[in-house]
């Protein structure tokens, strides 16, 4: 039972690794800081009940100390938003707080999947962290914002 449960975790990473496949913010997924115990990582891919209810074929989410890690994730949410279609972004002093970005969609199996990347650096909370949400599937962008809202309420 282990083994199977290790083999689904390595095949959803890999699945989830795919769909960020060319973005900057790949190199933040896949376990690279799971040695950190301040950080928290979700990935999520395949035949999951909250995917379907969103439509959505991939959600990956990245939350860590903002002190230590938005100086190292800030510049990969830049990269890729430079390429997005739209976007709803905020800075503070000097530093990205809020980034909303609709990435190009991509074709795949016949299918036209929408990505979305949602950051957000809350430096001046109790306690600050940044966090980086990357979804896609056939969500449209006024459902995926509704979607990042919902999760804040």
């Amino acid at each position: 039972m282990k083994r199977l449960i290790l083999i689904v975790i390595a095949i959803a990473t890999v699945v989830a690794a795919y769909a960020q496949a060319g973005l900057q913010i790949n190199s933040i997924f896949g376990g690279k800081y799971s040695a950190d115990s301040t950080v928290t990582e979700t990935m999520m891919s395949g035949n999951q009940r909250f995917l379907k209810k969103h439509y959505l074929s991939t959600f990956a989410t990245f939350k860590g100390p903002a002190a230590k890690y938005a100086s190292v994730i800030q510049p990969l949410v830049l990269a890729d938003g430079a390429h997005a279609t739209g976007r709803n972004i905020r800075y503070s002093d000097g530093k990205l707080r809020y980034a909303f970005f609709i990435l190009p969609s991509v074709e795949r199996n016949g299918q036209t999947i929408n990505r979305y990347l949602y950051y957000i650096n809350n430096e001046g909370a109790r306690k600050p962290s940044v966090i980086v949400i990357y979804f896609e599937g056939r969500i449209r962008p006024e459902k995926a914002s509704e979607l990042i809202n919902s999760m804040y309420k």
